[in-house]
């Protein structure tokens, strides 16, 4: 079998995570809008992620996330970000938001999205930060594999770009927070790549 590792984002994995993004999206409708209304770069977070992970298959990136600062630049900003300040009793910019996670449909069920998970939450604690993130659930599992995880629900909306994609029908943009003392229960969520595959962050 193949080696796997999840390591720091270098400039260099760039174009080869682009192609793994854009080659899922048809099975797994992430990024929900389709074409992307900006460059896969920008979507990617090349030039403003505060920190980044690639996970690797034989070598070759097959994965990606990473981290942001507090949501801005958008309708629903404000109201994401007191949110989750309020669940973690914290001011808005000790937020760290997990963003673009995703694995390539050739390297699932291999644990990838659970380590680039695993990965980004070590981050923004080391950080002194607390984790946030959005998911657009497109499948049942989605919230499900979450809640397994720690992660508590704080908000649920539909934001603009979504009413302009989708209008009223499927689910709303969920938000989440992980608590301070929280860990992943391994016992319960087994070693498949759920993660990557139906709750990843959505695209604005």
């Amino acid at each position: 079998m193949e080696p796997v590792r999840v390591r720091r984002r270098r400039a260099d994995d760039l174009p080869a995570l682009a192609e793994v993004l854009l080659a899922q999206q048809p099975m797994t409708r992430y990024p929900f809008r389709d074409p992307l209304p900006m460059p896969v770069e920008q979507f990617l977070h090349a030039d403003d992620a505060l920190s980044a992970w690639t996970a690797e298959l034989g070598g070759r990136p097959v994965g990606h996330v990473c981290r942001t600062g507090p949501a801005a630049g958008f309708h629903d900003a404000a109201a994401l970000n007191d949110a989750c300040a309020d669940a973690h009793g914290c001011p808005v910019d000790a937020l760290g938001w997990v963003s673009t996670l995703f694995v390539g449909a050739d390297a699932r069920g291999r644990g990838l999205g659970e380590l680039l998970l695993d990965a980004i939450v070590g981050d923004i604690r080391a950080a002194g930060l607390r984790p946030c993130l959005e998911v657009l659930p497109m499948r049942p599992a989605a919230l499900a594999l979450y809640r397994r995880s720690g992660w508590t629900e704080v908000l649920t909306l539909r934001p603009a770009w979504l009413r302009e994609a989708a209008g009223e029908e499927g689910p709303d943009v969920v938000v989440m927070v992980l608590r301070a003392g929280v860990s992943p229960d391994r016992r319960r969520r087994g070693s498949a790549d759920h993660s990557s595959d139906h709750a990843c962050p959505p695209v604005r």
